[in-house]
């Protein structure tokens, strides 16, 4: 399959909107120009994007009323919509977050740091794709699942933890928000930052980088969260008192969310801070309705996670998207090798695999669906990925895996480190679930 995302970019000027198609296409992005304000709702209705990116103004509407009717629209509210603005003001802040955008932007914005803020946006994306789909699949299994109003989101009393070396900027800036809706929290140890942000609850952590101090310490710590897997999804804001154009897409590539300036004012700081929040309770709100589709009749009964006639099922499901709207889907294989050595029926086995299977649950981000595929085998379908992606998470879950001590019924440890053979294949146009799955099996090493 294609790793293409649909985006809509929609904006008066045409050439400009030209422009940022042919910007997007070699980063994957399938691009569709719409220079009219007023055809916008139907282009986004019928065509379904997985993004849609909003730049300046229209002749016939204002860009923010645009917004605020996908928002507002059942078929559309559910896909992110980012904004350029040629000048970002706290007036055209507070309209953005009332419309209920997901992120904004300058128009002046280098294209590396555009597509950087584009990637957390696919990703949001992909989590919806995944919501409508399962509770779609659940639907047919006969489960019906009550998905509320998900896109009902706030960002009050977001708690917050703040870190940085220099604490007289960190205690400052912390004060500063107070009397906003952020419950601030500061920790200067960085290294102390890493172990509570792994034992607390944040809706969102800032790295605080003072005047000529090096960005190493805040990247380290951004790789730490993205690596972590209970934090890989936590949102990380690095707000900087130098120039954020000359630091580029260093701190993006290390895993962080958005880098802001640390002005005096604190209004892009503050208004990035509650897009992020936003979007981690979405993230939380999704995540409901998702797990709720593992019942009776979906789950398998030994390991706990999904049958492999439901994953059969769904995989069918996300094959046949995937091929019509050329979307990225990987599939993840974990073969636990100890327990092909162990007598399938006996209560070693049987342990061994419930444990191996909670692992993998828990170390799968809340779109993937992990499920037992026949005796030893644990899958993990991955929708939006591309192999790369696919692969490295795969080793980040084999690296846990054989490093966890593993419990024999009484009590004692497993003598040895668990033996599993893993790997990742991503999907190719028109296969069948047999196929992919056949070729997942000769892929493992």
């Amino acid at each position: 399959m294609a790793s293409l995302t649909n985006v809509v970019v929609a904006g008066g000027n045409a050439a400009a909107a030209v422009a940022r198609v042919e910007m997007l296409s070699p980063a994957g992005f399938a691009g569709l120009a719409v220079s009219n304000g007023l055809d916008v709702q139907n282009y986004v209705s019928e065509r379904q994007p997985d993004l849609v990116l909003i730049e300046g103004g229209f002749d016939d509407v204002d860009a923010f009323e645009v917004a605020g009717k996908l928002k507002k629209n059942d078929e559309t509210r559910h896909i992110p919509i980012i904004m350029l603005c040629n000048e970002i003001s706290a007036v055209q802040v507070a309209e953005g977050l009332d419309v209920g955008l997901d992120d904004m932007l300058a128009a002046k914005t280098s294209n590396e740091i555009v597509l950087a803020r584009l990637h957390p946006l696919v990703r949001l994306s992909t989590m919806h794709s995944e919501f409508r789909r399962r509770i779609a699949s659940a639907a047919k299994a006969g489960i019906i699942v009550d998905d509320g109003d998900v896109q009902d989101v706030d960002d009050k009393n977001c708690r917050v933890l703040f870190v940085g070396s220099e604490f007289e900027s960190v205690t400052t800036l912390a004060d500063s928000l107070t009397a906003t809706d952020v419950k601030p929290e500061l920790e200067p140890d960085f290294f102390k930052a890493g172990a509570r942000l792994a034992e607390e609850t944040f809706d969102a952590t800032v790295i605080v980088v003072a005047e000529d101090e090096p960005l190493d310490k805040a990247l380290f710590l951004c790789a730490h969260i993205r690596n972590n897997p209970r934090l890989f999804n936590l949102p990380v804001l690095i707000a900087v008192k130098s120039d954020v154009v000359r630091i580029g897409d260093a701190p993006y590539v290390q895993g962080a969310s958005m880098v802001v300036p640390l002005t005096s004012d604190l209004e892009e700081m503050t208004a990035g801070l509650r897009f992020l929040v936003r979007r981690q309770r979405l993230r939380w709100n999704l995540h409901g309705p998702l797990t709720a589709t593992l019942q009776t009749g979906t789950a398998d009964k030994l390991s706990g996670l999904y049958s492999e006639g439901f994953a059969r099922a769904h995989l069918g499901h996300l094959l046949e998207f995937g091929t019509r709207r050329r979307r990225n889907l990987s599939l993840a294989l974990f073969s636990i090798q100890t327990v092909a050595g162990l007598d399938a029926d006996s209560e070693d086995a049987r342990l061994l695999m419930q444990q191996a299977a909670d692992w993998i649950s828990g170390l799968v981000r809340v779109e993937d669906m992990a499920a037992r595929l026949g005796t030893i085998d644990i899958c993990a379908i991955l929708p939006g990925a591309a192999e790369p992606e696919a692969l490295q998470a795969t080793n980040r879950i084999t690296g846990v895996l054989q490093n966890t001590v593993f419990k024999l019924p009484d009590g004692s440890p497993l003598a040895a480190p668990l033996w599993l053979q893993s790997g990742a294949i991503a999907a190719v146009q028109g296969e069948s679930v047999d196929e992919l799955i056949s070729r997942a099996r000769e892929n493992l090493s």
